[in-house]
């Protein structure tokens, strides 16, 4: 089976998902490729015989130009995009008569505040494919109930992370004796609610407790918190990391802390769980979809300031050692589970 899959290839652990995935499917005697725009074109092939395209990126009538030839060109059994690549793959993939259309869906709409014209114009182009593929359960009855699509129509996968093979850097932290560094990853907006880490610390009341936040600050969400002066002494912003030392970021911290409002799947917290690393995760986060594990002691109200605090304080202190988080990873996050579900929906 000849598969097209159109997502930005770059150095990210998204894009790894998607070229472990083709290698998976290659290895399943089928024909896989990945293409994507980039400034400049190129081409790449991997050992595993993967092939990636880098197609020239122009504006939007001549990338949907670009796309509806290459389509034309290849014609494909199976066609995936995602993001920015869905709306010209799915109207060329439906006047060109491919059967398996599938867009693979990842943002929840509270996450980008999509306006009423913006679902309007996404579920008409929904329409156009046979199958979406999200991340959640919360996301898959989104976009049966506010994009107006079939529920047979909409599948659950979850992602993995290819985190536990990637070289380490190490980031520039001295680990002082006696502190605790509870580490909060991404970027730092209301929607991810560091805020709450904030508004701990006077709950904490310890000075041992160092945060650690890594990523682009948006919002300015750090040094405008009431707290950020007083308690100046206890935050560390390491601004934004490469994926080798967001490794060494994870590999310094005592305790990582996803306190998200919206997280329609959390790659994050994958990273953080296959890396073995204590996690406290707001009830938030669709990957909690896929664990078939109790995770009461491990998840918390994103706005509930005094269950978080007494969380992190059990953490601190429980028998849970880094195998069980592993363990909650290889049991509930396999790339065998995902490709042998992706192969049913493009054998449906």
């Amino acid at each position: 089976m000849k598969i097209l899959i159109f997502n930005t290839y770059n150095r990210s652990f998204l894009s790894d998902f998607f070229v472990e995935l083709s290698n998976s499917l290659l290895k399943n005697e089928n024909s896989v490729k990945i293409y994507s725009f980039k400034k400049d074109k190129g081409y790449k092939r991997l050992e595993s015989g993967l092939e990636i395209k880098i197609l020239k990126k122009g504006n939007k009538l001549f990338n949907y130009y670009t796309l509806f030839h290459v389509l034309k060109e290849e014609q494909p059994d199976v066609v995936v995009s995602n993001f920015s690549y869905v709306n010209p793959v799915v109207l060329a993939s439906k006047v060109l008569g491919i059967r398996n259309n599938i867009i693979w869906y990842h943002t929840l709409r509270e996450q980008m505040q999509f306006s009423k014209s913006s679902i309007f114009i996404k579920s008409h182009f929904m329409n156009l494919a046979s199958a979406i593929i999200t991340n959640s359960k919360e996301l898959k009855e989104e976009i049966a109930k506010d994009y107006n699509q079939k529920p047979d129509k909409v599948y659950n996968l979850p992602f993995t992370t290819s985190v536990t093979t990637t070289k380490v850097d190490n980031i520039d932290l001295i680990h002082k004796q006696g502190s605790i560094y509870i580490g909060c990853p991404g970027r730092l907006n209301k929607d991810k609610n560091q805020k709450i880490l904030l508004d701990s610390l006077p709950f904490i009341n310890n000075k041992n407790i160092i945060l650690v936040f890594a990523g682009e600050d948006e919002e300015n969400v750090l040094k405008s918190h009431p707290n950020y002066k007083k308690y100046i002494s206890q935050i560390i912003y390491l601004g934004v990391l490469s994926r080798e030392k967001m490794i060494g970021f994870y590999n310094k911290m005592d305790i990582i802390v996803l306190p998200s409002l919206n997280e329609a799947f959390g790659l994050v917290y994958i990273e953080a769980l296959a890396l073995g690393k204590k996690t406290l995760v707001s009830n938030k986060f669709g990957a909690l979809d896929y664990i078939k594990e109790d995770t009461g002691d491990i998840s918390f109200d994103p706005k509930n300031i005094e269950e978080l605090v007494d969380k992190i304080q059990n953490l601190l202190t429980s028998n849970i050692n880094s195998n069980y988080f592993k363990d909650l990873y290889d049991s509930n996050f396999s790339m065998d589970q995902i490709v042998s579900s992706f192969n049913k929906i493009i054998n449906r």
